[in-house]
């Protein structure tokens, strides 16, 4: 039996064409994605070990300072050079163009430490130079403004610095750090407010790496952390990789689903592949060989296609991982995936996927085939109507996960949580999955009628044969629901994730421009007045700030604003401050121990005022009067000035003023920062765009895979209706009248399936919006409705094309010969 098999694939390699193929897409899907994972932390690793190339041992890291200076170290036996590791996060501005956050890096004094590979220039000699990484367009000569990410907005006082050199970060890892400055090492401990860094030593080879780690560990106090170099690499690797680890899991969870779909297909292949042997099935059970011999031939059939499928995906995946390395390497890209990584716990991985997948898929085929009576199977293939029955353990099961489900969903949306959202959409999901057999064949019904109407006799016999087979119909639907109802939930999510995240920013920032210091010294106090005189901005707030204490001594960061300014700026209904009353949010009131309507007494610099609690209607900082914060405090400083754009404004000329806002913020009080809610939505929007095509691309694999499935089911009922099409032809049905009869068929099932997917998409769509936002959030009119109706169309137009070859095979058979 054995030798059988092996000669059945190769003499009829074609037949399982669409089961390899949907194998190799899989397959390929899962080992590209692990392969770019690898590769990617290969290359990570290597670009941070370049770093420590040079350092055998490593004092202080993450979790600890180097508790020792530099000299006392340098002073051990066997050292060669010792370098301080400094960073601090900075501010960086130059003419003409916007502030930038970045990190400022300290450079090796020691040449034997220092890991920059220079791309022009020199490196920084004294206090006033500075190199920066490559890839910012800064050159040579250019002078910045260097401050502090701690400095005051009030305090313009930054350092200027001349560019003397541009490292050369292309390639590495370093990059994914943003905008890098260079500097000695006591220019960077200035910019950090004397935060100490880490040590990298190289020893001089009299000492191993072993005993020089003891000698330092002695050297140091109890509780700093000593490492050797490579440990230092691999644990600098794992923080940059985090979210590429992150990345690589959603990638194979979408490949675990492409899995699940082609298991689905490959089933219906072998289904087609053996009522197609039928007969020769039966002769082998004639001559003698036993129902056990005929399922482990075919078990060895599907393990050899599974394996010939398996290399051609794992090979297709590393040439497809190859291809991604090659583009990025081209493309520069901030990833750095220089190496390519191919493991053989990857390669065998999936081999065994695949050809798990393959047996799994056999494996019901093959036992439906050797029930039939060998005598019964000799004669011809006829297709008779089974029934929709499932087991009633199985329909009680599925209602329970269903209800159980919907409740989770509800309340995950009441209660705005999205995990509970989710693991709820998942088992509602899941329980339609298993009531499918019940659900697809009632829907094929009703929509069946319609088509009667519409495709007249050929329409009504299309919907009668759709609900012939309802196990192999739910089985095809369900493959093609999977990625449906996935991609619906995507875009109706992003869809009303679009509306409803412009008013929860709002809440979050009632303003459409936010002006506002770092520390407190405040904004100089004219900035408020000139911010006004910018075109385009129609209205602006300014918020006083200082500190105050209440009777049992917490202190409360309050406000203070003219009620009638923030009422023209907010976008957002906001509780106004009223002589004699706090303004607090609920977080606030309960970490005071006040309450709605209480009386709260507030003490500051200039004396005390009693006051009465005002319960905010939005999350807003503690809000008082100007008057009552300066009645209480001999100490107030502009805190931040609140702007409102003219709405009559284009969105370009809004972008404009944005721009001139930013420039004048920066010439007056460098170090404030400028917050736009106009730029977080069109960021937002470009995220959520790009989100859309990278996962819908990832989706259409398993819509690909379960096209393939529609395909297979249309190939098995002409098969099996032979005789029945054959009958059809002679009573006058022509050629062109059977071929619409399979392709009506198609149609049906396929645009059953992508209603019923589009249904959960729309409603797991909306959860997910709904549990991350508020119900109140969540607008039905900003359902995309005509992306929905493209699904659907597109589903019954790919299924009309993937039925196209056996609906022109069984219309090029003779009556004659499909009777006989």
């Amino acid at each position: 039996m054995k030798r059988l098999a092996i000669a059945q694939v190769r003499a009829h390699a074609g037949r399982y064409l669409a089961s390899v193929l949907a194998v190799v897409i899989a397959v390929a899907f899962l080992v590209a994605t692990a392969v770019l994972g690898a590769t990617s932390r290969a290359s990570v690793t290597e670009s941070l070990a370049a770093q420590y190339a040079a350092t055998d041992v490593v004092v202080g890291g993450d979790d600890t300072a180097a508790l020792v200076g530099a000299e006392e170290v340098a002073a051990l036996p066997g050292v060669a050079a010792v370098a301080e590791d400094v960073e601090a996060p900075v501010r960086v501005a130059r003419t003409g163009a916007d502030r930038a956050y970045g990190q400022a890096v300290s450079l090796a004094g020691e040449n034997v430490l220092r890991w920059q590979r220079l791309e022009s220039g020199r490196f920084p000699a004294a206090a006033g130079e500075v190199a920066v990484g490559s890839g910012h367009d800064i050159a040579v000569g250019t002078e910045l403004t260097v401050l502090p990410a701690s400095a005051s907005a009030a305090d313009p006082a930054g350092s200027t610095v001349r560019v003397v050199g541009v490292v050369d970060l292309s390639g590495t890892a370093q990059r994914l750090d943003g905008l890098t400055v260079y500097a000695p090492v006591d220019v960077v401990r200035d910019w950090s407010g004397g935060a100490a860094g880490h040590l990298r030593i190289a020893g001089d080879g009299s000492r191993s790496i072993p005993q020089l780690l003891d000698d330092v560990r002695a050297a140091v106090p109890d509780g700093t952390t000593v490492a050797t170099g490579t440990e230092a690499a691999d644990a600098a690797a794992g923080r940059f990789l985090g979210g590429a680890d992150l990345l690589r899991n959603v990638l194979l969870a979408f490949g675990a689903i492409a899995a699940v779909v082609a298991v689905l297909v490959i089933a219906n292949t072998f289904a087609v592949l053996l009522a197609a042997r039928t007969r020769e099935l039966a002769l082998l059970r004639c001559v003698g060989a036993t129902a056990t011999q005929v399922r482990r031939s075919l078990r060895i059939e599907a393990a050899v296609v599974g394996v010939v499928a398996s290399a051609l995906g794992v090979l297709a995946g590393i040439g497809l991982a190859w291809a991604v390395t090659v583009l990025a390497t081209t493309l520069d890209a901030p990833i750095p995936l220089s190496t390519l990584r191919v493991g053989g716990a990857t390669v065998a991985a999936g081999v065994a996927v695949g050809i798990l997948m393959t047996l799994i898929a056999a494996s019901a085929p093959g036992r439906a085939a050797t029930r039939v009576a060998p005598l019964a199977a000799l004669h011809p293939a006829e297709s008779t109507p089974e029934s929709a029955h499932t087991s009633s353990a199985r329909r009680i099961v599925g209602v329970l996960v269903l209800v159980a489900g919907v409740g989770a969903t509800i309340l995950g949306v009441r209660g705005e949580n999205v995990l509970v959202a989710c693991a709820g959409g998942l088992a509602s999901f899941l329980g339609v999955v298993l009531l499918i057999q019940r659900i697809v064949p009632v829907l094929l019904g009703r929509t069946g009628s319609v088509l009667a109407r519409i495709g007249g006799p050929v329409g009504a016999l299309a919907a009668g044969n759709s609900r012939r087979h309802p196990r192999r119909t739910s089985a095809t639907a369900t493959a093609l629901l999977i990625g449906i109802a996935l991609t619906s939930t995507l875009v109706v999510g992003i869809g009303t994730v679009k509306a409803a995240a412009p008013s929860a920013l709002d809440e979050q920032f009632p303003f459409d421009v936010g002006v506002s210091s770092v520390g407190d010294a405040g904004l100089p106090a004219d900035l408020p007045e000139h911010l006004g005189e910018v075109d385009g901005v129609a209205a602006v707030a300014v918020l006083d700030a200082a500190e105050v204490t209440t009777g049992d001594g917490a202190v409360v960061a309050a406000r203070g604003v003219e009620p009638s300014e923030l009422a023209r700026v907010a976008r957002v209904d906001l509780t106004l401050p009223e002589p004699g009353r706090m303004v607090l949010a609920d977080a606030d009131i309960a970490e005071l121990g006040t309450a709605d309507g209480a009386s709260l007494t507030v003490h500051g610099s200039a004396g005390e005022r009693t006051l009465v609690v005002v319960r905010a209607a939005a999350d807003q900082p503690p809000l008082l009067t100007v008057s009552d914060l300066r009645a209480l405090a001999d100490t107030v400083w502009t805190d931040s000035a609140w702007l409102r754009l003219d709405e009559s404004l284009p969105d370009r000329e809004q972008g404009a003023a944005v721009d001139r806002i930013g420039e004048l913020a920066q010439e007056l009080a460098p170090a404030s920062e400028v917050t736009g809610v106009l730029r977080m939505r069109a960021t937002m929007e470009t995220i959520l765009d790009t989100m859309l095509l990278v996962v819908g691309g990832l989706l259409s694999v398993a819509v690909l895979i379960a096209l393939i499935g529609v395909g297979n089911t249309m190939a098995l009922s002409v098969v099996e209706r032979r005789r029945e099409s054959g009958l059809l032809r002679a009573l006058g049905l022509t050629r062109g009248g059977l071929r619409a009869l399979l392709l009506w068929e198609a149609v049906l099932v396929s645009s059953v399936a992508a209603v019923l997917g589009v249904g959960f998409g729309l409603v797991f769509g909306v959860a997910g919006t709904a549990s991350v936002f508020g119900t109140e959030h969540v607008a039905l009119g900003a359902v995309p409705w005509l992306q929905l109706v493209a699904i659907v169309l597109a589903g019954g137009g790919c299924g009309l094309v993937a039925s196209l070859l056996p609906a022109g095979r069984a219309a090029q058979t003779p009556p004659v010969a499909a009777i006989g």
